[in-house]
């Protein structure tokens, strides 16, 4: 029996409803609402607090670089994951001709920024029904022109995991760029920065925090010379000097892309859930998550539903992915019965995240059947 690594008691509202909706957010961890009361007490602290808000600040940048294999200098916080992605889209120095690879698995925030980008091209890479793409595929479609290309490391589609140090070996060879998008993975399985150039993540899903931060993490290997396109004074090595009216110095590291404060409460709620994913190992996660996916998908095919997610487990992660064509209605039912989890796109997802049991699932292939059948 698979059980929970992380108890549902440390959760707020897991007494009540099952949850396989960390796809989407995670439940509140009592740890991160705790941290939110420590940052209103610090802040009525004056000066005092805002150095405590430094050094929370500068704890979460190491708990996140110990996440993706990095340094804190490499970790840049801005305020979601499409602020990131879009930080990017302003900063590459395109030229009409040049071209953008994605892949049709992609979520709207890796798609969206490019489409503003008069005479580049945008090529979409297929998954022609299979619900998955490959290192290969996605290659096919970068040329001498390619200047970025994007993928999820987890599709939010299917839950197909990319294998993305396999595509980036490839694109090294090449002047492309690599953006990967860690939302749907990074908390969850292993992300490692050395296998690409750019990493976002948003963090109120699988790292367990709150809404409010975007993670933007740097290779330095590729990306030193990108320069945003926007400036504020945090991300000025220096503030007040004779030169302040005529040049810009950005830091050479990755704050050279933060504006102002970050959100502070949002800092202090992550600090306290990273630690906590850190202490049960992503390693110990992962293989916790890839059994009880495991199970739910042979189950699941065995009750004859069409599930999209890999059964291999190299091929996916915590999200699984089944077809159905009223999957907002079904998910409603099931979440009127207290089984929460994402429906729509024509399919229902199941998000495994650490705190989730052979109980938890228990319950959803019990009321599954019976809940789609009166849909069909």
């Amino acid at each position: 029996m698979a059980e929970a690594l992380i108890s549902k008691e440390s959760f707020i509202g897991l007494d009540s409803c099952v949850w396989l909706y960390s796809g989407a957010e995670s439940p509140p961890y009592i740890g991160s609402a705790e941290a939110l009361n420590d940052y209103m007490r610090n802040r009525a602290k004056g000066p005092k607090g805002r150095e405590l808000h430094a050094q929370k600040e500068a704890s979460l940048r190491g708990l996140i670089a110990a996440l993706l294999g990095g340094k804190a200098e490499h970790i840049a916080l801005l305020s979601n994951a499409s602020e990131c992605i879009s930080a990017i889209a302003l900063a590459l120095p395109f030229r009409e001709g040049d071209n953008i690879v994605v892949n049709s698995l992609e979520f709207p925030s890796g798609v969206l920024p490019w489409l503003r980008k008069k005479g580049v091209e945008m090529r979409v890479v297929s998954h022609n029904g299979t619900w998955e793409v490959s290192a290969e595929q996605m290659m096919e479609r970068v040329d001498a022109r390619t200047k970025l290309v994007v993928a999820s490391h987890v599709s939010y589609l299917s839950g197909a995991r990319l294998d993305y140090r396999k595509l980036y070996e490839q694109l090294k060879e090449t002047d492309a760029l690599f953006l990967l998008d860690a939302t749907q993975s990074l908390g969850v399985v292993p992300v490692d920065l050395s296998g690409a150039d750019i990493v976002v993540s948003s963090s109120y899903k699988w790292l367990l925090s709150v809404h409010g931060l975007g993670i933007m993490a740097f290779n330095p290997s590729r990306t030193e010379q990108l320069l945003p396109a926007t400036a504020g004074w945090r991300s000025v090595e220096r503030l007040f000097h004779e030169r302040r009216f005529e040049t810009v110095e950005f830091y050479k590291d990755a704050r050279r892309f933060e504006l102002g404060y970050p959100s502070f409460p949002s800092i202090y709620a992550m600090e306290r859930s990273v630690e906590a994913l850190l202490d049960a190992g992503i390693g110990q996660i992962e293989r916790h998550v890839l059994e009880l996916g495991g199970r739910l998908i042979r189950e699941l095919s065995a009750l004859g539903f069409e599930v999209m997610t890999p059964e291999a487990p190299e091929r996916r992660a915590g999200n699984i992915s089944v077809v159905f064509a009223r999957g907002e209605e079904l998910a409603d039912a099931l979440s009127r019965e207290g089984v929460l989890l994402w429906g729509g796109d024509g399919r229902i997802r199941a998000s495994v995240h650490c705190f989730n049991d052979d109980a938890d699932l228990d319950r959803l292939l019990e009321l599954l059947p019976k809940l789609a059948r009166t849909l069909m």
